[in-house]
């Protein structure tokens, strides 16, 4: 009885440890999801050029992946639109060979690596 109870106790403990862990896993992705597209926008920026649908539709795939599926179309227009401001002002500002705009462009050459 005493077996049953000190398993039923840990089992509920690993779900709830599980449900605590499950904000900070999609806050991550989203964080993922904002940096990669920030590279794709950088890259835009930078080289002067426009992706075409079937370019976005690569990376996209691409980025859907590395964060495992776990953000919502909804999520993902959100933190695309909310990374473009920043990512604009931080190429104008900085400048395309920065550290900072490299780093994103470093993201942006490994999505397109893995299409």
């Amino acid at each position: 009885m005493m077996k049953s109870r000190l398993m039923a106790g840990l089992v509920v403990g690993a779900g709830f440890a599980l449900l605590a862990a499950a904000p900070a896993v999609a806050q991550d992705a989203a964080e993922t999801y904002k940096q990669y597209q920030a590279g794709i926008y950088a890259k835009e920026l930078c080289s002067d050029k426009m992706f075409t649908q079937d370019e976005y539709d690569k990376l996209g795939e691409a980025l859907d992946k590395k964060v495992n599926y776990d953000l919502g179309a909804g999520q993902r227009l959100t933190l695309i639109e909310g990374m473009k401001d920043d990512t604009k002002k931080l190429v104008k500002r900085e400048g395309c060979n920065s550290d900072q705009v490299k780093e994103l462009l470093k993201r942006y050459d490994e999505l397109a690596g893995a299409q």
